[in-house]
């Protein structure tokens, strides 16, 4: 099996006490098969259960593992641009803490990383429920109108990134449309996306919160936001050549 030289991985946390030691103890068992060396990153948005707690004291279990944590809930595209940043190795994969993902199959990732510099899963069949899916195919239409980035699955928590392409990004956005706004700016950069798909799995533990309105529409919202200074940003640029 192809190994990786290093490899930073990184868990959004919130409110996730009962999937965080199963989590880390798949990670352990997994992550010496797939890279030479590694670290394991809990990013803790916030939680008002007793994640924070759980995750320090694994954190004291075992040295690869370190807890950074936000004294209040900033969002999920706050957590993956806190993730980038503390990500220390050559490659950097993130995805959810709710066990939702099997992590084993990011060894079908690793094949690709001698062609590919950013390799993205897509769930063969969602289970999240008919709303979730309408909202997430409402979502992906939209983003897909505004900035035409066309994948398979937009917010697919599942991918794989060298680091110094996610490190030399600019993210104007800290919302679920963090995600897409890496898409977007690595497909303008010409960075070129392998697809592979990963199975999805209910959710057995915690409570879901991308389904909540709220996130749902500061997410479109800074969507919008980004658009438009890409547009006045490209007229005015226009306008001075002119």
């Amino acid at each position: 099996m192809k190994k990786l030289k290093s490899l930073s991985i990184f868990f959004p946390v919130f409110n996730e006490e009962a999937n965080l030691e199963v989590l880390i103890t798949q990670a352990l068992r997994i992550l010496p098969e797939i890279t030479k060396r590694y670290e394991l990153l809990i990013i803790n948005d916030g939680s008002t259960d007793d994640s924070l707690k759980i995750a320090q004291k694994l954190a004291a279990q075992n040295k690869e593992l370190r807890v950074i944590s936000h004294s209040s809930n900033l969002g999920y595209g706050e957590v993956l641009k806190t993730g980038i940043k503390q990500s220390q190795y050559e490659w950097i994969f993130w995805t959810d803490s709710d066990l939702q993902f099997d992590l084993s199959e990011l060894a079908n990732f690793i094949k690709e990383t001698n062609k590919y510099d950013a390799v993205i899963g897509y769930r063969k069949k969602r289970v999240e429920g008919v709303f979730r899916h309408f909202n997430a195919n409402l979502f992906k239409l939209y983003i897909d109108l505004l900035f035409r980035i066309h994948v398979k699955d937009i917010d697919c928590a599942f991918k794989l990134f060298r680091a110094d392409l996610l490190k030399k990004l600019k993210l104007s956005s800290g919302s679920a449309f963090t995600s897409a706004e890496i898409l977007y700016l690595l497909k303008k950069k010409g960075v070129k996306f392998k697809e592979i798909p990963v199975n999805h799995y209910p959710r057995l533990y915690g409570q879901a919160t991308g389904a909540n309105l709220g996130v749902i529409a500061k997410a479109c919202l800074e969507a919008l936001t980004t658009y438009l200074k890409i547009k006045f940003s490209s007229l005015e640029s226009k306008v001075k050549h002119d």
